[in-house]
């Protein structure tokens, strides 16, 4: 804890800069578009699926505008991005407290999923990954505790406007809020975040980049554990009050196992960066799923009351280390200069299987198998790819080997 400390202390603006990205991308993040979906179900009188389906099609569209986009941030100035995004959130929370017609919610969907879970994340940890190398792990774990943060603060206080002021006046607020951000945004050099202006050709052919990288073997194994986790995880999560009444657990009862999560996520986002920057984000990677692979092997065979409570630790672990080796180990194996087009592309696939995740849940569950099954199923597919990240780390020379 004193190295953190020490680390704070030494690089306190651009960890604040990195953590308030995190944070605040919490308004695009689906915990709390949950928040205000009752209401939209019945503004619009949308059924549960159809909502899913407008939901899933605007996440997709993100993730596309995102690859498509993402290298800006290895070459344009990192404060006119910043203050873009924040604006789009604005924008998409500002159209959503207006809108009288699908079509407006299917756009601030996009404008919410784009901003928030799409650039103001895409935007903080490259840039961390990009400024720091000896530290690059403790950097991604400190700006990565702005996920969790927001996950606690948020839905207590919009949570309890919805309920005084509901989701039309709560969503000015999220606006009026992001106002004060831009503007504070807008007052901060960021310009010391900014890379090399001759980098600026270097765009001119992503997708040939992005076709050298799809043609390669360690693209695919490197991105198979995350993928899998991120469909597991937001399958099991989007129907884990059904999957807590089919189990017999009370919702009191995985309420309070869930602040489990909450804290092995903690825990573990904690411990993962000296760890990165002591064995290498390389050498740790395969065994990030694990504890994962665990809590879905609980889920599916302990019947008991703490099943939910084992599930829900040893997926916050798995989360945790994941949300800091999976961009460590991008910038150690492709480097930096272009980690902004490569990470767009790692988190086009991450976004487009958390769409996916809960229509392919609900397929399963309505053709009669059960959420141990299901689990059991994920647990496999988690560890074909874990053995595979076990089976390339033994040749470091490939994992080094860069697209020409």
């Amino acid at each position: 804890m004193s190295e953190y400390i020490r680390f704070i202390r030494e690089n306190k603006g651009a960890l604040t800069f990195g953590w308030s990205l995190t944070f605040f991308s919490s308004f695009g993040q689906t915990f709390f578009i949950s928040l205000f979906v009752p209401s939209i179900l019945a503004a619009f009188e949308l059924s549960k699926s159809a909502f899913g389906a407008y939901y899933a099609a605007a996440t997709i569209t993100a993730s596309l505008i995102l690859l498509n986009y993402g290298h800006t941030v290895d070459t344009r100035p990192i404060g006119r991005l910043t203050l873009m995004t924040t604006g789009l959130l604005l924008l998409a929370s500002l159209l959503l407290a207006l809108a009288i017609h699908p079509a407006m919610l299917f756009v601030a969907l996009i404008g919410l999923r784009l901003g928030g879970q799409g650039f103001l994340s895409h935007i903080s940890l490259s840039v961390m990954s990009r400024r720091f190398v000896a530290e690059r792990g403790k950097a991604l774990s400190v700006t990565s505790l702005g996920y969790p943060a927001g996950e606690i603060l948020f839905p207590l206080v919009f949570g309890t406007l919805i309920s005084l002021a509901g989701w039309h006046y709560t969503l000015l607020v999220v606006a009026v809020l992001l106002s004060g951000i831009i503007l504070l945004y807008y007052r901060t050099d960021l310009a010391i975040y900014d890379v090399d202006p001759s980098t600026e050709t270097r765009s001119a052919h992503k997708w040939t980049y992005y076709g050298e990288l799809l043609g390669t073997l360690k693209f695919w194994i490197m991105i198979a554990p995350t993928v899998a986790f991120g469909f597991t995880t937001t399958a099991l999560f989007f129907y884990q009050y059904v999957m807590a009444e089919e189990k017999g657990w009370s919702v009191e009862w995985y309420s309070i196992c869930f602040a489990g999560y909450a804290i092995a996520r903690l825990f573990a986002m904690l411990s993962s960066g000296p760890l990165v920057d002591s064995f290498s984000a390389r050498a740790m990677f395969p065994f990030f799923s694990l504890p994962c692979i665990i809590g879905l092997m609980c889920l599916a065979w302990v019947n008991n009351p703490f099943a939910p409570l084992l599930f829900l630790v040893m997926t916050g672990l798995s989360s945790g280390l994941s949300n800091v080796l999976a961009t460590a180990l991008i910038a150690e194996i492709y480097g930096t200069a272009r980690i902004g087009q490569v990470r767009s592309l790692f988190s086009m696939f991450g976004i487009m299987s958390t769409a996916v995740a809960p229509l392919t849940l609900g397929i399963v569950l309505d053709h009669g198998f059960s959420f141990g099954q299901f689990a059991l199923g994920c647990a496999l597919l988690l560890a074909l790819a874990m053995g595979s990240s076990f089976w390339i780390n033994k040749n470091v020379g490939y994992w080094n080997k860069k697209p020409r």
